[in-house]
């Protein structure tokens, strides 16, 4: 990123206080970034997101993800990008809505997004047709949705896109990859993504950088150069022709 991008970058994060990085590894080092992340606890995921065959909610800046597995089910309705100063302060009062700059080496980009907690299997049976896909939303997540979409748009008849199945490794305190954590996103015609995370305070971002730069570094694991997130690799997977 160039000064001024650096800039406002970091007067995002300073007003914002909350910051996810994130690094693509590139495939060639996918057993360098195992290895030397070692062991730890894993959650395995199916993961879909909702949206229509040429995306609208994407294009309005919206993200609606559900995700069913091992672990109690959830769903999430994202906000990307966000003012963070146009955020309600009911909402940002909300114990489950959380605003973060999302930070990679050569982008930036501020989100809010509202979490919602589910049964087991709720997840499953939405998508194998049991129940409507609005009942997996809450009131308020329906209200975020409503607000940033056409009126043409209903929850019920977006599409699940999907499953991808998610490998989410966070290795031990005491390890070299302390406070990392790598997911691994695997498609159903076997090709995957591979992604490294740490989450930290405006006030640690410096820091937590450069730990993790001295990481992949001693390891020798490379970017995968400009990629696409997870959401839209993942959309533009399940919707293209």
């Amino acid at each position: 990123m160039g000064g001024d991008d650096l800039d406002r970058m970091f007067n995002l994060v300073r007003e914002v206080g909350r910051v996810e990085l994130k690094f693509t590894v590139a495939e060639a080092s996918y057993e360098a970034v195992r290895g030397a992340l070692g062991a730890g606890s894993e959650r395995i995921r199916n993961v879909y997101y909702l949206d229509t065959p040429d995306l609208t909610l994407r294009h309005h800046g919206v993200l609606a993800r559900i995700r069913g597995g091992q672990r109690p089910n959830d769903s999430v309705v994202k906000l990307r990008p966000i003012d963070p100063g146009a955020v309600p302060g009911a909402m940002r009062r909300c114990a489950d809505f959380t605003v973060e700059v999302d930070l990679t080496p050569d982008s930036f980009v501020c989100s809010g997004a509202l979490k919602r907690r589910l049964g087991r299997h709720m997840v499953e049976r939405a998508v194998d047709g049991e129940h409507g896909l609005r009942t997996l939303f809450s009131q308020q997540q329906l209200k975020l949705l409503s607000g940033r979409l056409p009126g043409s748009v209903a929850v019920d008849k977006l599409e699940p896109l999907g499953p991808v199945e998610v490998h989410r490794t966070r290795p031990g305190h005491d390890g070299p990859g302390r406070g990392l954590e790598l997911q691994e996103w695997t498609f159903p015609d076997g090709s995957r993504l591979l992604e490294l995370s740490t989450r930290c305070s405006a006030e640690q971002l410096l820091a937590t950088a450069a730990h993790a730069k001295v990481f992949l570094d001693r390891h020798e694991i490379a970017q995968s150069g400009p990629c696409p997130t997870k959401a839209d690799a993942t959309l533009a997977y399940f919707t293209r022709r």
